[in-house]
């Protein structure tokens, strides 16, 4: 069950050491803003090496975060690229130990592992709150509660109904992956967010709304062979595709596919490309298929840095409302280092 630091609750000031920690911040993006971003919360639901360092750029920069994650500690991260989880602490262990230390170590969940790390990090900020139920089992209400909130490691099914429930309350979803040398980011930010975009130095448009504007679970009842734009002519970007088929054997199986069942991973997703109006063969051949089978949940310490650095300044655009946000899909491919927005209509 969740639970709470006790502590002094942020107040849209920011008091002198503050404002010495932050100056930088404030040079560039306001006082307005840095207010903001000091009374804004932000939800990390399931660490992942990109989560983990939206979180890092996010606590470094005063906003405040929780998460929410139950899974075991610390076999759930012992592959999962991050700052906050010394190696030596998360190694999962293969064989039975009779230290107290080790069972100690084998009852905990990733949010308490994470938890006192994250404080050493800012500690300006009030210790992270955590929440260590199940997923599914984790009302509406809750993420309600907070301004934006990240998500990973989790079906799209479950994606949906976070992002719904914390869109109806105003919040901001970010449901973010990355595959090997590739990264997406499926955002949310709700029918009535607003921003002001950046015309000049020191310049802002009026008000604008995000437009076209989907949801995601809009964004997702697409077939892929709508999925075109003035770049993409002849059919959907090639990482979106890629993640959707990842999700189409994670929706099937409740697994992420791996090298023991690439053979089922491609016969899963040549019907899924053709359920979606596309070739069998639109992301290569049946080689290509395993290959992403065996990469389709292996995290690379460069891209979690690149594409959350991204992610990260997203997010306090989002809080600040200044600035045009991405809308409403970022994709990275790190063979070639570019990080592009496509917006899904």
């Amino acid at each position: 069950m969740a639970s709470t630091a006790q502590s002094a609750p942020a107040t849209g000031a920011t008091n002198p050491s503050e404002s010495d920690i932050y100056d930088r911040q404030i040079r560039l993006w306001g006082a307005e803003a840095q207010s903001k971003m000091a009374s804004a919360k932000v939800l990390y639901i399931n660490m992942s090496g990109i989560s983990s360092e939206i979180m890092k750029n996010l606590i470094l920069a005063g906003i405040r975060g929780a998460i929410a994650d139950g899974r075991p500690y610390p076999d759930a991260v012992s592959e999962t690229p991050s700052s906050f989880l010394p190696p030596h602490e998360r190694l999962a262990e293969k064989k039975e130990s009779d230290e107290p230390e080790a069972k100690r170590q084998k009852k905990m969940s990733v949010a308490k592992a994470m938890q006192p790390h994250v404080l050493e990090l800012n500690p300006l900020l009030e210790e992270c709150e955590i929440n260590e139920e199940e997923i599914d089992s984790i009302p509406d209400e809750y993420f309600s509660k907070f301004d934006i909130v990240i998500a990973s490691k989790m079906s799209l099914e479950q994606a949906i109904r976070i992002s719904n429930a914390t869109t109806k309350a105003d919040g901001k979803f970010y449901f973010v992956h990355s595959f090997g040398f590739y990264a997406c980011a499926l955002i949310d930010l709700g029918v009535n967010h607003t921003f002001r975009k950046e015309t000049g130095k020191d310049k802002l448009s009026d008000v604008m709304t995000i437009s076209p504007y989907l949801s995601l679970d809009d964004m997702t009842k697409k077939d892929l062979s709508e999925v075109k734009d003035r770049w993409h002519k002849s059919g959907p970007p090639m990482i979106y595709t890629k993640y959707r088929t990842i999700l189409n054997f994670l929706e099937q199986k409740k697994a992420y596919p791996t090298e023991e069942t690439a053979n089922e991973f491609v016969t899963l997703t040549k019907d899924f490309l053709k359920s979606q109006g596309l070739e069998e063969g639109y992301i290569g051949s049946d080689d290509d298929l395993k290959d992403l089978a065996k990469t389709a949940n292996a995290e690379v310490s460069p891209v979690c840095a690149v594409i959350g650095g991204v992610i990260g300044n997203e997010v306090i655009k989002a809080i600040s409302g200044k600035g045009e946000p991405a809308n409403n899909m970022l994709l990275f491919d790190g063979t070639t280092g570019g990080c592009s927005v496509f917006t899904l209509k």
